[in-house]
């Protein structure tokens, strides 16, 4: 189970963090391991919410830092639980909170923890990330692990699935990226092309190889930043196995 901290006051966030390392000892050996990640910032959380099973929050050191996490979500798909922990802003007075809010009061205390992790161990697999795209004009949803790579070729806008289907879509390559900058998977190869690192087979200097055989052509820049989110994304992979 995967736990995000959201705190900008820095004792606050160590205090929980202790908590609940406390916790995830108690879990040692079983099949509920506990991994938590602690951000004092709410961009460096956006890059991958959808991870988390449940979210410990309180954003207080400027107004509405809260309401533009929760509007970043929405599109997402996202709904973890977050709980949110009231100390200079009195969350419970938020109108048009998210149905997944549960709400608490600082200090952190111990008590609480078992029963609010149990939420968010029920929680794990629940969702199923998708990618919002138009083609023709019409709505549709698109898993995000179903996702290979996403193209462009003159003005035709294309989107490989896992299972061979190519789909064409009537957004371009930089919404695209915009969709999928939540996800560390996906990473720009080049100017007209992404890649789910999920289903590359071979990274070379100057290309990548899918799983399908399809080649692009990287430059120098764009290897080295490729490696190092392949290298992140199998690091990732490793620990939540």
């Amino acid at each position: 189970m995967h736990v995000a901290i959201c705190d900008d006051n820095v004792a606050d966030r160590k205090h929980l963090e202790r908590l609940l390392s406390r916790e995830a000892d108690k879990r040692a050996g079983t099949s509920d391991n506990i991994f938590v990640e602690s951000f004092g910032c709410k961009d460096q959380f956006l890059q991958n919410p959808l991870k988390y099973n449940i979210v410990f929050m309180d954003m207080c050191s400027q107004p509405g830092l809260v309401e533009e996490i929760f509007k970043a979500l929405e599109p997402t798909g996202f709904c973890a639980p977050v709980v949110l922990y009231s100390s200079k802003i009195d969350y419970t007075k938020l109108p048009d909170l998210p149905d997944y809010v549960i709400h608490q009061t600082k200090p952190y205390i111990p008590a609480p923890l078992p029963e609010l992790l149990n939420i968010g161990s029920s929680h794990a697999s629940v969702i199923v990330p998708t990618i919002t795209i138009h083609k023709n004009g019409i709505y549709s949803k698109l898993a995000k692990d179903d996702i290979a790579y996403a193209y462009t070729t003159g003005h035709q806008n294309f989107i490989q699935m896992e299972n061979g289907e190519l789909v064409e879509i009537d957004e371009d390559i930089s919404v695209i990226r915009h969709l999928c900058e939540p996800y560390r998977e996906f990473v720009r190869v080049n100017q007209n092309s992404m890649i789910n690192l999920k289903y590359m087979k071979r990274l070379h200097h100057i290309m990548v190889t899918m799983h399908n055989q399809k080649r692009f052509f990287i430059s120098p820049n764009n290897y080295v930043e490729i490696r190092y989110r392949f290298e992140q994304y199998l690091e990732e992979y490793y620990k939540e196995d």
